[in-house]
């Protein structure tokens, strides 16, 4: 009798057990809807883990303790996988990344993920290490994270495009093409040294302020607005100039936004006596016109064939006459 009442507990006993560990399995397991989540990538490191995350036609740039909406709640970011709290059901819900290329090894900072943009790696890598970043409107191309490294500088030189260069500039980070417009990239860097920006709060207090600027392909005359308003200062610009700025810079004064965002896009600042001008490097102008500034005089032969007669004017398009004519002072 005793055996028997033994063997009957431990059947119950094991039941439960059988119970309990059946239960999670049927709340964790499920079938997908489409309307989760979908991560693009992961920036790991067990101190500052980040994720790239697409919901709702919106990017993420999620950390640990986010909330997307009312639903959906990131609980933990993994290596490889994120777990989330679900507010309609009550669960956790675990969705994996599925990156098609990893490292053999897991070391240090780990960035897994599905193709992206260059701006979308750009500004996720800048965020987790701690740096500003800005990128010239003429890089890009696709990147497929899947490395993993000890700094930023060796995960940028794994995962950036053929003939793309990065430099610092403080806590600032930089992406430029190798030959942006024709010239290049160490020239464009070296002209940015030029312009020191605290020479222009000097006389601009209002540049000193900080601000935050987050473009992910504004327009250049929507960023200069939003400067000009939060510095206090007057900045005039060609009708004509239009690029996409790609920017992320938080809690830094708006004179090195300014600057940083200007000159590594190929255009310079030109102090004047109501306020700031800006215009684009001479190589950008003659790229940007399909005409030349002013007509070409081409050279006449000094003696006229026979029979040819006297050769005519050369003839000047409409659109050239409107330069202003400038005469110099005879004197007395």
């Amino acid at each position: 009798m005793v055996c028997s009442k033994k063997k009957s507990v431990s059947a119950v006993i094991l039941g439960l057990l059988v119970l309990f560990a059946w239960l999670p399995c049927q709340a964790q397991y499920a079938v997908l809807k489409g309307d989760e989540p979908r991560i693009r990538a992961i920036l790991f490191h067990q101190d500052n883990p980040r994720a790239l995350i697409y919901y709702n036609d919106q990017r993420f740039h999620a950390v640990p303790h986010t909330r997307l909406d009312k639903e959906w709640y990131i609980e933990e970011i993994r290596r490889e996988s994120i777990l989330f709290k679900r507010a309609s059901t009550h669960s956790f819900v675990e969705l994996f990344l599925h990156a098609p290329q990893k490292a053999k090894f897991h070391k240090d900072w780990s960035f897994y993920g599905h193709p992206l943009a260059l701006w979308e790696a750009v500004e996720l890598l800048a965020h987790g290490f701690g740096h500003q970043a800005v990128m010239h409107f003429q890089a890009g191309g696709a990147v497929v994270p899947g490395n993993h490294g000890s700094t930023i500088g060796k995960l940028l030189k794994k995962v950036l495009p053929p003939h793309h260069r990065f430099a610092f500039a403080g806590p600032t980070l930089m992406v430029l093409p190798v030959k942006p417009s024709g010239e290049e990239w160490t020239e464009v860097l070296q002209r940015m040294k030029l312009c020191v920006p605290d020479r222009l709060s000097l006389r601009y207090p209002g540049l000193n302020k900080p601000g935050v600027i987050l473009s992910r392909g504004d327009d250049i005359q929507f960023i200069l607005r939003k400067i000009s308003l939060g510095g206090k200062v007057p900045i005039q610009f060609p009708r004509d100039l239009h690029f996409p700025v790609y920017a992320s810079m938080r809690g830094i004064p708006f004179a090195q936004m300014l600057v940083k965002i200007l000159y590594i896009n190929q255009c310079i600042l030109i102090e004047r006596e109501e306020g700031l001008e800006v215009t684009p490097w001479p190589r950008q102008i003659l790229q940007r016109r399909p005409y030349a500034d002013f007509p070409l005089i081409k050279s006449m032969p000094s003696e006229p064939q026979e029979g040819s007669g006297p050769y005519p004017p050369p003839l000047i398009k409409e659109h050239l006459l409107d330069h202003p004519v400038v005469q110099q002072n005879p004197g007395l």
